[in-house]
């Protein structure tokens, strides 16, 4: 994670190496020394200072979004690679890159086009297809740099500071509002969680209406 240890002030542990050994992976990362270090999962919720907690990492998170990317950059990895992102089922082991935004939430809804769709008024769900499909073929504003798997076994936490952020395996250059709606989506069983997310994330209520549309119909609702 050059990027982040060049260009932030985010603690992110090094990775030193990786290998297979008898069908087994391994990774070799710098090691936290302090015992009392724990992901925030692993605390009870109400153990910790919600304020303070949400401020720090509302600290992170600002910094994080406020890198810019590089120039012509647009859905892809840091790298200007492919990505990954275990949450998408109708992906395989990596996707993209994208020149547009467009062009990646097209993906997401698998090539389904407003304009080579019948009207179906009759339908339950069809106007908030078509006004999702609408919102995502508009204008957007640039990719954001985003983290992708944010919850709280990612979060490293002793004695309510926070340390550090790990598994930056889906992290890239996404749509501004994915940090949020992953966030969201990927802890539905995690009400704890979800009730910390406004005060360090810019919170994206109908861009999350418009995803809880594309998870019913092209994701695994």
């Amino acid at each position: 994670m050059e990027l982040i240890a060049e260009n932030t002030s985010i603690s992110v542990f090094n990775v030193y190496c990786s290998f297979v050994h008898k069908h087994q992976a391994y990774t070799v990362m710098d090691r936290v020394r302090d015992k009392s270090c724990m992901p925030y999962g692993a605390h009870c919720p109400r153990s910790l200072d919600k304020i303070c907690f949400g401020n720090k990492l509302k600290r992170i998170f600002d910094e994080l979004r406020a890198l810019k990317p590089p120039k012509g950059v647009v859905v892809q990895s840091y790298m200007g690679g492919s990505l990954h992102d275990s949450g998408i089922p109708h992906c395989l082991t990596r996707f993209g890159p994208f020149k547009t935004i467009q062009d990646f939430r097209l993906w997401l809804r698998g090539g389904h086009r407003l304009s080579s769709t019948e009207e179906k008024q009759d339908h339950q769900d069809w106007r908030k297809i078509k006004e999702m499909a609408t919102k995502q073929d508009g204008h957007w504003p640039p990719p954001v740099f985003t983290h992708g798997d944010l919850n709280p076994n990612n979060t490293f936490v002793p004695n309510d500071n926070i340390v550090g952020i790990i598994d930056w395996e889906f992290s890239g250059w996404y749509p501004n509002y994915w940090e949020y709606t992953s966030a969201c989506y990927g802890n539905k069983l995690r009400p704890y969680w979800q009730n910390v997310l406004d005060q360090f994330l810019q919170p994206y209520s109908d861009e999350h209406e418009m995803e809880i549309t594309r998870q019913k119909w092209w994701g695994d609702f």
